[in-house]
């Protein structure tokens, strides 16, 4: 149907609100299934365009990211669920990020000072210049970054990733004043500054509160991590104990096999499973040698010999506490020694405030802020970040930037926020009958360093996928959120004719005799818009039926120009041509008179398009599928049919039924392009004998 035989005056009925979980677990609440797509689709360059549009550091997530995304994929619920971070770090690398600069320009008089450059400062600092703001970064460290640059060991975050994201701010005309500790506020206020972000981080590591914790040979991790990434090397001799269950007690371990300790320990109170730090980070941790002993910590700590004797007692589990994890019980008359040369403390950290900033302080040494405004009991003075909220992962810190950033512009511009309308998530769980039908593919995971090679310094372990990897992976996404709807209940007709072809059983006759396709079941593949009689239904996201019949009168406006004949018109699903490369030998093999239409998938190529191409001047036309590559079910079935439906109409028309054919590559079919040349060959030759048989007519 031509694009304008479409209603355009009624509203659509579906909610174009709906979001992936994906995107809902995201704290910057990024569209990760439409540059995960992109990727699939090998559009590479797009997907970090719309990576970069939701995210001022996405290359530091690539590495550091705690990936809370992946945690609510649905495709979970099927096999593993999508590798989202390693896509993302995919798309940098292959994208050319680093070759990216931002640009600002200056449309406001006052003046901003960030306190603190990790990661919710340079947020701030980046979302405020992009408003308009002259900003000014005050960073006590001879570097900007934080616990980015301090905290976290450089095998998980190289160093030049850090800069190169630091330099932008450069580019955008952000002010850094590094070596510059604030020690009054009221100070930046005389210097002329109009609004203060105060995000000093959490950098000041929690005792232990045991006998003995003053003792040579013992240090906190935040402080252990500090001194080796500003590039010290401290001594921890051959033996050495890390006390914690978080991300810092394994950084801080694993970091102490990289200077060149033998026998590398954990002691953590509770088991594994009540572990809060990354499992991988867990994973890789023993991988390379560290010994997790559970259920242990220490009660007292003695130096003899140059060495600490370290007193630990056992616990058992009890009751839930308030964190939700089982409380650890010490099992009384369980005490025993171990001894180490060093002795690592990592179970918690909290902010240090100035307390010449004047700033109202509560649980944890936290500043109190208004949470709607972000403002401190001081006017003008916000604050945000782990100084808020305590120790919280990287993403979490850039939102908490980017609102600050809101906040301070409404603040300057005297406008109060109004509330923020939480988006309604999809169902996070699919039926159990989808799930049976949907194609299992396991996750594939990007190549890591051998674990004896990991050790051997501060290298990043993991590497980055191959092009085949990534689209690969990238194609299990069942693209939450994009699949068909009914635009208008009105024209259904109730055939039940979508009930019929669907392959996951997605729609269903409610009660009140009305067709329904939950959005949160839908698997996007297309069939039933094609199949269903009314023309009623579309794919949410990403494209519509009108995209082919905009591409066809392309085409032939291409073609008419170019005077090339016989033309040949081709619906290709796109994945092949751009992401797997199944099919992109079309592309270089086509000869000029040879139009590619590229499709979402093939199965959603009507009768109706087919047909409008040979209306529009096509001599043959040919629908290529990426075959076994394919993510979707049933596709090859229904491009069958329809093109049945074709031949017997292009017969009923005069027409050899041989000018429409379709192919799915399999793995042991030959060459897709060889393909092409002998239907190139068939239909120059039906053209030919068209041309002669004119001639004896004339």
């Amino acid at each position: 149907m031509p694009a304008s035989n479409f209603p355009v005056s009624r509203k659509a009925s579906f909610d174009d609100s709906l979001m992936p979980p994906c995107q809902i677990a995201c704290p910057l609440h990024m569209e990760i299934g439409e540059y995960v797509d992109l990727i699939a689709q090998g559009r590479v360059m797009e997907a970090l365009q719309v990576i970069r549009s939701g995210n001022p550091f996405p290359a530091i997530c690539a590495y550091v990211c705690t990936h809370p995304c992946e945690d609510t994929c649905r495709r979970g619920q099927v096999d593993h669920p999508i590798a989202i971070r390693a896509l993302k770090r995919f798309a940098i690398e292959f994208g050319g990020d680093r070759m990216i600069q931002e640009e600002a320009r200056t449309t406001y008089s006052e003046k901003v000072a960030v306190v603190g450059s990790g990661p919710a400062g340079l947020a701030a600092a980046y979302y405020l210049r992009k408003l308009g703001y002259p900003v000014t970064i005050f960073e006590a460290h001879s570097a900007l970054g934080g616990m980015l640059r301090v905290g976290i060991p450089q095998y998980r975050l190289p160093r030049e990733v850090l800069d190169i994201e630091v330099q932008r701010l450069t580019q955008m005309g952000v002010e850094i004043r590094t070596n510059t500790r604030v020690v009054s506020l009221d100070l930046l206020f005389e210097l002329g500054y109009k609004a203060v972000f105060i995000t000093v981080g959490a950098h000041q590591g929690l005792r232990l509160g045991i006998e003995g914790e003053e003792s040579p040979g013992v240090v906190d991790g935040a402080t252990f991590l500090r001194e080796v990434n500003l590039g010290f090397q401290p001594s921890v001799g051959t033996s050495v104990a890390a006390v914690g269950g978080g991300n810092v007690a394994i950084d801080a371990a694993r970091t102490a096999l990289r200077l060149g300790a033998k026998e590398v320990k954990i002691l953590y109170r509770r088991t594994r499973a009540e572990m809060p730090a990354d499992p991988a980070e867990i994973e890789q941790a023993l991988e390379e040698g560290v010994e997790i002993c559970f259920l242990v910590a220490p009660i007292k700590i003695t130096r003899e010999n140059k060495r600490l004797r370290v007193t630990c007692i056992r616990f058992e589990l009890g009751e839930t506490d308030a964190s939700g994890r089982p409380r650890p019980v010490p099992i009384q008359g369980s005490e025993f020694d171990m001894e180490f040369d060093t002795l690592i403390t990592a179970i918690g950290q909290a902010p240090r405030i100035p307390e010449d900033f004047h700033l109202r302080i509560g649980k944890g040494s936290t500043i109190q802020v208004d949470p709607v405004t972000l403002l401190t009991n001081r006017p003008g003075v916000f604050a945000g970040g782990d100084a808020v909220t305590g120790p919280a992962t990287v993403t979490q810190a850039l939102a908490a930037g980017r609102q600050a950033a809101q906040r301070i512009d409404e603040y300057l511009r005297h406008k109060y926020p109004l509330p923020q309308k939480e988006k309604p998530p999809i169902a996070k769980d699919l039926l159990p009958k989808t799930i049976e039908v949907i194609r299992k593919a396991h996750r594939l995971e990007p190549e890591r360093l051998a674990p004896q090679e990991r050790v051997q310094g501060f290298r990043p372990i993991e590497l980055i996928y191959d092009w085949q990897s990534a689209v690969d992976e990238a194609r299990r996404c069942l693209r939450c959120g994009m699949g068909a709807e009914i635009l208008f209940q009105d024209r259904c007709a109730t055939c039940l004719n979508c009930l019929r072809v669907c392959p996951y059983h997605v729609p269903y006759l409610d009660e009140n005799g009305t067709i329904q396709i939950p959005a949160d079941q839908c698997q996007a593949c297309g069939i039933c818009v094609a199949e269903c009689p009314a023309q009623a239904i579309v794919l949410r996201k990403p494209r519509d039926r009108r995209y082919i019949d905009e591409e066809l009168h392309h085409v032939f406006s291409t073609a008419k120009q170019s005077g090339f004949r016989p033309l040949i018109v081709s619906f290709a699903c796109q994945y092949g041509l751009f992401g797997t490369g199944t099919l992109s030998g079309l592309w270089k093999e086509a000869q000029a008179s040879i139009s590619i239409v590229p499709v979402l998938c093939v199965a959603t190529v009507e009768p109706e398009h087919i047909l409008r191409a040979f209306e529009m001047g096509a001599e043959g036309v040919f629908v290529a599928g990426c075959g076994e590559q394919c993510a979707r079910e049933d596709t090859h079935f229904w491009v069958r049919q329809r093109v049945e439906k074709v031949r017997r109409a292009l017969g009923q028309m005069g027409l050899e039924p041989e000018r429409i054919q379709a192919f799915n590559v399999r793995v042991k079919e030959e060459d897709p392009v060889q393909r092409l040349h002998q239907f190139t060959e068939q239909i120059g030759q039906l053209y030919l004998a068209a041309v002669l048989a004119q001639e004896v007519k004339m």
